[in-house]
């Protein structure tokens, strides 16, 4: 009877944590998206559908019905999806599809020919072109082209047609060239059925920039341009140096103070006008920056960063507008942050910008690594950490739990800590027996016997960041936190 009862809760628990592989979207389903499309398992990792419609449109593969892994790609009929990646542009049709949740290749097969379009041409940067995507198989398009003077032509199933004006056009054949000036173009566009084409230059608004002793200085090498989408709010992430007393900087046009220049008095945020003075750093640190050129209002604050993820109490964000991430962590200076404590289970783990996944740092180590922009997600082990992020170098490090055994802190002291050479250790009541200097992967990387109230240690040829000492004594052992920098 036992066996009968462990069989059935093998096949039960067997069943009902198989990983399953769907699409979503509603190049997928029509629908949205909240709707998944199941695959079948095909064994080793490969997952198919057979004869299945697509309506046409966006979508992606996903795992398990959640987006905690999740590819996408920009190629359609066949690419290889990439973890968090873009909405695949599926084209209406009958296809036999596969998927490799190993690899991210996917393929869909038997539907009508999807014809392939690029532009190619002395234009264009690239000798292998300008690879263009289309929902419909008729019109095909390209975003953000950054394009040389010269000449281009489309390439439609390798058969080269080209035509007599930029803007726009019709094509004619291979012995026709669109003569393009350079720049940025927004966007690029052919309908192959009818021939039209379209060159769309990106807008072209004032440079504006900050400058000033704050930067290291008033000559150009020390300026930081700012970026804009509407030439109206201008953006940037700067490093600033308010120890001086009288570090100012000031907002510029065009690189040039032949141009209008805008100041203030007010720090971290004020109006700018151009007849306002310097604007006066108050505090060092890395900040982002608003500058709205229409009314003049700037803004230097630090951004806020979280620790988000199925691992965290908090869950993964569900994109609700307004939405506030919990686990909010401190920070001093816009750079390094900072939580005191938190609990984590088996999961996963991002920091997130500003409450928005449009900044977000991921990467496959724990409890120790170099998040990158859109990086894996961080793998965390239960249990109950402080955290530390630097948002400039992504270097992130969860604080291995300790324990201590008895020992009076108030005779003990380590300095100086931080360090940049050698630690020194004192006791002013107790014979020290040993050290142990432990990373934050368990690995003793020193190791000191010195049997008496006082030790160094040194530190010079360890990698930055954090380690534990365990001091012994005749009544116990104490673990303290130590930092190398």
């Amino acid at each position: 009877m036992k066996t009968k009862l462990l069989l059935l809760l093998l096949v039960v628990f067997g069943w009902t944590s198989q990983a399953q592989v769907s699409m979503i979207g509603p190049g997928a389903n029509g629908v949205g998206w909240d709707t998944d499309v199941d695959m079948v398992p095909a064994g080793g990792g490969i997952w198919t559908l057979t004869a299945y419609t697509m309506p046409g449109g966006e979508f992606k593969f996903r795992k398990d019905h959640a987006w905690l892994i999740n590819w996408g790609a920009t190629t359609f009929p066949t690419g290889t999806g990439t973890q968090n990646g873009p909405n695949i542009p599926a084209i209406a049709g009958t296809y036999d599809i596969s998927f490799n949740e190993n690899t991210g290749e996917y393929s869909f097969s038997g539907g009508a020919p999807i014809p392939v379009v690029k532009l190619l041409g002395s234009a264009v940067p690239d000798v292998n072109g300008v690879p263009m995507t289309t929902a419909d198989a008729t019109v095909y398009t390209a975003t953000n082209v950054t394009l040389l003077d010269g000449e281009a032509q489309f390439s439609i199933d390798d058969v080269l047609y080209g035509g007599d004006t930029l803007l726009s056009g019709t094509l004619i054949d291979a012995t026709h060239n669109i003569p393009v000036v350079a720049g940025v173009y927004s966007s690029i566009s052919v309908n192959i059925g009818s021939g039209e084409y379209t060159f769309v230059p990106a807008p072209i608004y004032p440079v504006i920039s900050i400058i000033g002793s704050a930067l290291g200085g008033w000559d150009a090498a020390h300026e930081v341009d700012m970026a804009t989408n509407d030439g109206v709010l201008y953006t940037a992430t700067v490093t600033l140096d308010g120890t001086a007393g009288s570090n100012e900087l000031k907002f510029r046009t065009g690189h040039d103070w032949g141009q209008p220049n805008y100041g203030g008095t007010d720090w971290p945020s004020g109006i700018a006008t151009t007849t306002g003075g310097n604007i006066p750093v108050a505090a060092s640190g890395t900040y982002s920056v608003t500058f709205n050129l229409t009314t003049g209002e700037y803004n230097f604050f630090f951004p806020t960063i979280a620790l988000v993820g199925d691992g965290t109490p908090g869950g993964w964000p569900t994109g609700t507008p307004g939405e506030i991430d919990p686990a909010q962590l401190t920070t001093t200076d816009g750079k390094v942050y900072t939580l005191a404590s938190i609990t984590l289970v088996n999961g996963g783990a991002k920091f997130r910008q500003n409450n928005d996944w449009a900044v977000n740092w991921g990467a496959a180590d724990f409890p120790a690594g170099t998040a990158t922009q859109g990086g894996a997600n961080i793998a965390t082990v239960a249990g109950d950490y402080s955290v530390t992020f630097d948002r400039v170098t992504g270097a992130y490090m969860f604080d291995v739990p300790f324990a201590t055994t008895a020992f009076n802190k108030s005779n003990f002291v380590v300095t100086p800590n931080p360090t940049s050479g050698v630690w020194n250790f004192a006791s002013t009541n107790k014979e020290i027996v040993s050290i142990q200097i432990v990373d934050v992967l368990g690995k003793t990387v020193a190791t000191v016997a010195p049997k008496a109230i006082s030790a160094s240690v040194d530190a010079s040829n360890l990698a930055n960041g954090l380690y534990i000492a365990k001091i012994s004594t005749a009544n116990g052992t104490e673990s303290v936190k130590l930092m190398k920098n």
